[in-house]
């Protein structure tokens, strides 16, 4: 993602809400990623009261995002995908969401969708929350890039299952299953790119895993 990362980043550092930590891992990447990455240090180290850059070499996602979930400090954790694009009102708007339904595990939104023909679709449910029957049966509508989870909750169950294909269904289905829900706003807050790598469209793959 050497093509995508920087602009990944930047969409973190021009976020109106500025008490971020920024934790970037670079799994073992092949291309010119981490050279990018440099490029932003010095920009992330002015911007964040707390900014830590690590590359080493490739463990697979599920091990990484838990490395990074060691790490943090915050109350609050939204991952995002090094070729993903956050909302500047993003992190703002989801945090006094979580601050005054304090009884939500976590919070998502609508997400634009980025075609590699330069075509662009935003997707907006109409549910203001799922559960775990609903995660489960797949009549849920909840995007990674626009997540904002509690780290208790987390913590609770242990990360990421490090054994499961589809990593982020298998966390939001462990997150429910104790009758908590997963809140939906109808608002966009992440740019997911679409292209040739992308799990969700490796239907095989993906059937193989809920499976």
């Amino acid at each position: 993602h050497e093509k995508y990362v920087k602009e990944t980043i930047e969409s973190i550092i021009n976020q109106t809400y500025k008490n971020i930590e920024l934790i970037v891992i670079d799994d073992g990447s092949k291309d010119n990623s981490v050279e990018a990455i440099k490029e932003m240090i010095p920009a992330c180290e002015k911007r964040f009261p707390r900014f830590e850059f690590r590359h080493r070499e490739n463990k697979g996602l599920c091990k990484t995002l838990n490395e990074a979930l060691k790490w943090c400090n915050g109350q609050y954790v939204s991952f995002i995908a090094s070729d993903d694009i956050m909302r500047t009102y993003k992190i703002e708007e989801q945090v006094e969401y979580l601050e005054k339904y304090t009884e939500t595990i976590g919070v998502f939104g609508a997400v634009e969708v980025l075609y590699k023909n330069g075509y662009k679709k935003e997707i907006v449910a109409n549910k203001k929350s799922y559960s775990f029957d609903d995660i489960f049966l797949h009549k849920h509508n909840l995007p990674a890039p626009t997540s904002m989870i509690r780290i208790e909750n987390i913590k609770k169950i242990g990360g990421f299952r490090e054994d499961f294909i589809i990593e982020d269904w298998v966390m939001w289905l462990d997150l429910t299953k104790d009758g908590g829900k997963l809140d939906y706003l109808d608002r966009v807050f992440a740019s997911y790119r679409r292209h040739d790598g992308n799990l969700s469209g490796q239907f095989d793959k993906m059937f193989i895993g809920r499976m």
